[in-house]
């Protein structure tokens, strides 16, 4: 870039052009630095903490990203409070903030870049097992997700109240889902009087403000193949086809850390530390409760974090159980294996579940089409975006497009399976970035290419809501104190029959798309991959599309469960309904971890609600605990 701004052309000129030509690049440079700017974000508190030492805190948080943001701003409104927040990763890239972006952050810096092992029953056509990325920065995975505002529906939370966790019921969580929320659609607002959605919370959800050609297509394709409309996912009824909102403001994403953190970043009660990595958690010898939270700073040093009320985990439903086994919170066969002393015999990392998806592909225009002018359409639309925060880098394509049926009983509210989309405009490249982002083989990416070469295409994602499989995290070595090695992951993927049998339902439910007139007039056909083991399968059949699922499956980033919420009667629970973890003292849990099942749905929305909700909870023990001391103390 640096010899490109110093070269000299040929071309000549008395001065103005020249000056024009400089000022336009000055301009350009000076807008580019105002979507992540390092004064927008809360200060870095690690500096001062290696020169001073570190506080002692009443809470002490591991993990700045959905759930932990949240945290950190609710419980900080007590000025009595002090709050250490800890995050292992920096401040949000450029990347992070442009909508049609997001997906470039994988593999990056930004990434924890986790790998789930290969597995015979899933992921097949992927070179390393399956990759699991997982936001490494200020807002977690809500900064490289693609922002998509889904909460699942009421069964999913009347489920979890009718295993025994009393107080998560939908019409207890409803509430925490709009006080989060600053929704900027006035129609949606005003619908079902206003019982769905909030207005001035603290996360902007508004329309993506921009809408790609493809997604008229498959609109009126939807309804010509009889497909149910829907104007709110988040409604009263969650089935049905149509676009969605997402958390973004301004044509930039509105993530966790930006909604939470950068409204009371000047709160002097409450403290940040960047590139902090927790390695374990100990209890006060003798008290015997939970205190000291141990983390290298930028991967070097050693520093311990004192909470005198609690410890609360929120780094992840790969992270955290990772960080309890560590600590000795964990199935006691796994860790008298790796030889840690078994603080709680707890099934800590069991439990896992994920949205796994399967990828169909559409082509369209073929003749018709013309081929993506690469460098000049990305140069028009990044100065659009860079003076105006308008035009296709302010949205992401058809990835607003959501679709939920119900394949056994299509009169049913509550679906099984959910389509997501994402568009690779013909001769973009888009294809080959995103085969070399999950992983794919060279087989299955030369297959992709070839289709995106030919012509526009349209990835219909095929997702699993309600997986009956289970997975795990867990680790292999006990880490060496002043290190981290990555989780194991077992993914679980496609293991149990019910799961393959619903897959292949949502596949054949899109593929009458085909025979639409819409489908015909924009030439649409479905793109057949070359798949080696699959091809000598007869095409179309049960079996093909079986060995095609399992080829293909890729994950939606939705891990959840592995620290489950549970009653005591449950053996499988980790955390109780206050998400407090079991037989110990002094520690919780608040993030998609402690989900008993996984919602029906995204889970960015959710998790955000279960810090809410998490935060009154902390806020009402603590203060019937000073009204117990207060009346003992009486007396």
């Amino acid at each position: 870039m640096e010899a490109l701004l110093n070269s000299q052309c040929s071309a000549q000129s008395v001065g103005t052009a020249n000056q024009l030509f400089g000022l336009l690049v000055q301009t350009i440079l000076a807008a580019q630095c105002t979507i992540s700017p390092p004064d927008m974000w809360p200060k870095d508190y690690g500096p001062t903490a290696l020169a001073r030492g570190l506080d002692e805190y009443d809470f002490v948080i591991v993990g700045a990203g959905s759930a932990g943001s949240v945290l950190a701003n609710r419980l900080s409104e007590n000025p009595d409070w002090k709050v250490l927040l800890l995050e292992a990763g920096g401040d949000p890239p450029i990347e992070s903030e442009i909508p049609e972006m997001f997906f470039a952050i994988q593999k990056t810096a930004g990434d924890w870049e986790n790998y789930a092992e290969p597995t015979p029953h899933a992921s097949k056509g992927s070179k390393d097992g399956g990759f699991w990325p997982r936001g490494r920065m200020l807002g977690g995975c809500g900064a490289i997700n693609a922002m998509l505002y889904v909460r699942g529906n009421s069964r999913d939370y009347d489920r979890w109240e009718a295993q025994g966790n009393a107080g998560w019921g939908w019409d207890q969580v409803l509430p925490y889902f709009k006080k989060s929320e600053d929704n900027q659609d006035a129609v949606l607002l005003e619908r079902d009087g206003g019982r769905f959605h909030g207005k001035g919370g603290y996360l902007k959800v508004g329309n993506f403000p921009v809408e790609h050609p493809l997604s008229d297509i498959f609109l009126q394709a939807f309804d010509e193949a009889g497909f149910e409309r829907t104007p709110d996912v988040n409604g009263e009824r969650q089935v049905g086809f149509g676009q969605l909102q997402g958390t973004i403001i301004n044509g930039t994403r509105c993530s966790p850390a930006k909604a939470f953190l950068v409204p009371v970043k000047d709160r002097p009660n409450l403290h940040v530390i960047k590139h902090a990595v927790v390695v374990t958690i100990e209890r006060d010898p003798d008290t015997k409760r939970f205190k000291y939270v141990n983390f290298l700073l930028d991967n070097k040093i050693l520093k311990v974090a004192h909470a005198r009320k609690e410890i609360i985990l929120a780094a992840g439903s790969l992270n955290t159980p990772h960080i309890l086994q560590r600590s000795g919170i964990g199935p006691r066969s796994l860790l008298e294996q790796v030889n840690i002393p078994v603080v709680a015999d707890l099934p800590v990392g069991e439990n896992l579940q994920d949205h796994l998806f399967v990828p169909l592909l559409f082509k369209f225009h073929k003749t018709t089409g013309e081929n993506y002018d690469t460098p000049r359409e990305l140069a028009k639309n990044m100065f659009q975006y860079l003076m105006n925060r308008s035009g296709p880098m302010a949205g992401h394509g058809v990835t607003n497009l959501i679709g939920f049926i119900n394949t056994l009983e299509p009169s049913s509210p509550f679906p099984d399976i959910q389509y997501h989309f994402f568009q690779f405009e013909k001769g973009s490249g888009k294809s080959l970035m995103f085969s070399e982002k999950v992983g794919y083989n060279e087989e299955i990416s030369m297959s992709m290419l070839e289709a995106a070469t030919e012509a526009d295409v349209v990835m219909a994602i095929v997702v699993l809501l309600n997986p009956k499989s289970r997975g795990r995290v867990t680790l292999e070595t006990a880490d060496d104190f002043n290190e981290f090695n990555p989780p194991k992951i077992v993914s679980g993927y496609l293991e149990h029959e019910d799961d393959v049998a619903a897959v292949l339902r949502g596949i054949r439910r899109m593929l009458p798309l085909v025979e639409t007139g819409t489908f015909r007039e924009h030439e649409g056909e479905l793109h057949r991959m070359r798949i080696g083991e699959c091809d000598r399968l007869e095409y179309g059949s049960d079996k093909y599309w079986e060995c095609y699922s399992r080829h293909m499956t890729l994950t939606l980033y939705h891990p959840v469960g592995t620290a489950k919420m549970g009653p005591d009667s449950d053996p499988a629970a980790v955390v109780d309904e206050r998400l407090r973890v079991k037989g110990v003292q002094g520690l919780r849990v608040v993030v998609g971890s402690i989900m008993p099942t996984i919602v029906s749905g995204n889970t960015n929305a959710p998790i955000i609600m279960i810090g809410e909700k998490a935060s009154d909870m902390i806020k009402s023990d603590w203060e019937s605990k000073k009204e117990s001391k207060e009346r003992h103390s009486e007396l």
